[in-house]
């Protein structure tokens, strides 16, 4: 986690930007300009440290022979500060440390991970589905925009996003995936990028990968773009100046 210390002035912060991006697309569909706003999932608008906690105790439970340095950690501990970015920088922490426990660990935790059954374990950024609702009750087209895939992953995400209330499956709504697992993120949202500015204007960014915040920032200089402050890749480039932090989705007194 990368969450500094969060202040009344981050608060502040985060209080005037959130709002002052709804009442902007308000203005926009007082005047029947269309507005699109962009919102990653895993980072962004949940945490998936859940699933991989589950994930995790479920592979402990059925496999203690082959894990059993995690069936001994686990046991006693399930504390979901433990899972990092990286899932063999998680193993550390669960003090498993023979390679060859780590390999099957990780291969049974990719194929269980990135699937459609395990995202309902998933759990919201606090009032994101809130946020999300009323930027789409103020007028804007609501882009879901994720490195999941759709032959894996397509049918859990939606689900999860129902389940969870946000809007989905409905005007205004768009959900869109790599179409192969394998393509790189940023690559992805490049392309993605020439397709979203046919749509209408793009007036706001949701992020939580540095990497893929710069790049969107790039393509929509004239939106706001907001990174989210959980977790990202370890390898992550310096943020762009004017964009804004986030702790979480809530906007509050």
């Amino acid at each position: 986690m990368i969450l500094p210390i969060w202040t009344s002035t981050h608060q502040a912060a985060q209080n005037k930007n959130l709002s002052a991006l709804i009442e902007k697309i308000k203005d926009n569909t007082s005047r029947e300009v269309s507005s699109v706003v962009i919102f990653d999932l895993d980072g962004t608008l949940f945490d998936n440290r859940p699933r991989t906690l589950f994930i995790l105790t479920e592979i402990a439970s059925k496999n203690e022979a082959q894990a059993p340095q995690l069936c001994a950690s686990i046991e006693k501990q399930r504390d979901i500060n433990l899972i990092e970015y990286s899932i063999r920088e998680t193993l550390k922490n669960f003090n498993v440390t023979n390679e060859a426990e780590i390999e099957f660990i990780e291969n049974k935790w990719q194929e269980k991970f990135f699937s459609d059954e395990y995202q309902k374990y998933d759990i919201p950024i606090p009032g994101a589905s809130n946020y999300v609702s009323q930027i789409h009750n103020a007028g804007a087209t609501v882009i879901y925009l994720t490195g999941r895939d759709a032959p894996r992953m397509l049918v859990g995400a939606t689900e999860s996003l129902r389940l969870f209330g946000f809007p989905v499956g409905i005007i205004g709504t768009m959900m869109i995936v790599k179409t192969v697992f394998e393509e790189k993120d940023e690559i992805f949202k490049k392309e993605v990028s020439s397709y979203l500015k046919r749509i209408g204007i793009v007036e706001g960014i949701f992020e939580n990968e540095p990497v893929n915040s710069n790049l969107l920032q790039r393509e929509f200089p004239n939106s706001e773009s907001f990174l989210v402050l959980t977790q990202h890749r370890n390898d992550a480039p310096p943020l762009n100046k004017g964009i804004h932090a986030l702790k979480d989705f809530r906007i509050t007194e």
